[in-house]
């Protein structure tokens, strides 16, 4: 979106959500940072400001133009709020100032809030990073970037925002001949509840065992058969024969297919759990799970199932009218949640300048719910995963995450609960 556009339409990695039911989706995720210090209200909104420049399609509201949604840039000054009771809740309202995404601050915890057709997992910890490295150099505080920081540029730097889809698009591409879709087990919940129960659990890369360290840059290797399997205790009750426990995990695209775009730009693939632990060696499922996964994860592989879900985002696109376009995007959506039992979002490994480290005590995305009963999201801070476990029924969440602790430390992973608490996520509400 250059200077001269006034608006754009939204890309089809997050424009599905802008049509879809919000509680079937669970669209509008947040990133929390907690800091050394308590945060300036003043200092944070001048930062925020400060840094849309790197960000240029997130000051825009939503506005309907020939039965489609479309972004028109949003001018005005972007305000951030203390987390009270009075503190705006629903994207897109007026008091937002019409944006899609909100900051706002509690003590020393800022909290980013932003709808998931402007920005994944990867794109909110960018988002986050630089403000707040903005913030910490406004507050006077020496501090220094080695390059893990989008930052303010001394002169005009042009910053894509093109659809990075479109980079796979006509990348030559066939079905895989080992490519195989389990029947997944899926609840389906129809529970719309407005809140989640949130599970937070740590990994310290340093107490991993030789064995499992192996698998410390692809985590969702020894993180998707645990929860798989507590999962299948779970329900087991409840699958009919040829059902598998399987996980949608979301793959970012960036590290395959490199781009400067900062709009959203991920696909999923599935990992369908069919070696129970305890009747297998615990090295022996791993690896099975890593062949699996790594097998997705060929660029061949992962342009085929691109375009598979450009063509589904595209039938979106392909129909007249706000009301028909909801009506398609919902009957995907609940189409593919049917396709697996829960999610795992991984934003990947948070780097960040030694100078700017010293200030920043938490750092981790949370992801609630939509059609499956749980979704896990995966960070690597400071050398620990952090698993953030949000589930719709406190008590199943509660057993399943003691369970999945149980099983990793049963099997020499060290691992532990390190908070827990209620959260109900900031509404989208179709215009």
């Amino acid at each position: 979106m250059s200077d001269q556009t006034s608006h754009y339409v939204p890309d089809l990695a997050g424009g599905v959500y802008l049509y879809a039911d919000e509680a079937s989706c669970g669209i509008v995720p947040r990133l929390v940072a907690t800091l050394t210090m308590h945060i300036r209200q003043d200092v944070l909104e001048d930062a925020v400001n400060d840094v849309m420049s790197l960000f240029p399609h997130l000051p825009v509201r939503l506005a309907e133009e020939d039965g489609s949604y479309v972004f028109v840039r949003n001018g005005s000054r972007i305000s951030v709020f203390s987390e009270s009771a009075d503190c705006p809740a629903v994207l897109g309202s007026e008091a937002l100032g019409g944006f899609l995404f909100r900051v706002s601050f509690c003590g020393k915890t800022i909290f980013f809030d932003v709808h998931s057709s402007l920005l994944d997992e990867r794109g909110m910890s960018a988002f986050a990073k630089s403000v707040i490295f903005r913030y910490i150099q406004l507050s006077g505080y020496p501090i220094a970037n080695d390059g893990n920081v989008r930052v303010l540029p001394d002169g005009s730097a042009h910053v894509s925002v093109d659809d990075p889809l479109e980079l796979v698009e006509d990348i030559p591409a066939a079905r895989p001949a080992w490519y195989m879709e389990a029947k997944a087990f899926c609840s389906l919940s129809s529970c719309r509840q407005p809140s989640s129960h949130i599970v937070q659990m740590r990994v310290p890369a340093s107490r991993l065992r030789s064995g499992t360290r192996e698998f410390w840059n692809l985590p969702e290797t020894f993180v998707a058969p645990v929860v798989s399997h507590a999962l299948y205790e779970q329900y087991a009750g409840k699958m009919s024969p040829g059902e598998y426990i399987v996980a949608a995990i979301s793959v970012n695209l960036r590290q395959y297919f490199p781009t400067v775009s900062l709009r959203p730009f991920f696909t999923t693939v599935s990992l369908a759990y069919n070696r129970r632990i305890g009747e297998y060696p615990f090295n022996t499922i791993l690896m099975s799970q890593k062949k699996l996964l790594e097998a997705q994860l060929k660029t061949d592989a992962l342009a085929y199932n691109a375009q598979r879900k450009m063509r589904d985002m595209e039938k979106v696109c392909g129909v007249k009218g706000i009301g028909d376009k909801a009506a398609v995007a919902e009957k995907m959506v609940n189409a593919k949640a049917s396709s697996s039992t829960y999610v795992i979002r991984n934003a990947g490994t948070v780097g960040m300048p030694e100078s700017m480290d010293r200030y920043v005590t938490e750092f981790y995305p949370v992801y609630t719910p939509g059609l499956h009963d749980l979704v896990v999201s995966s960070v690597v801070f400071r050398n620990d995963l952090f698993l953030t476990f949000a589930g719709k029924d406190a008590m199943m969440t509660r057993t399943v995450c003691n369970r999945i602790a149980d099983l990793m430390n049963a099997n020499d992973i060290y691992a532990y609960i390190s908070d827990e608490f209620d959260f109900s996520p900031v509404c989208y509400k179709r215009p």
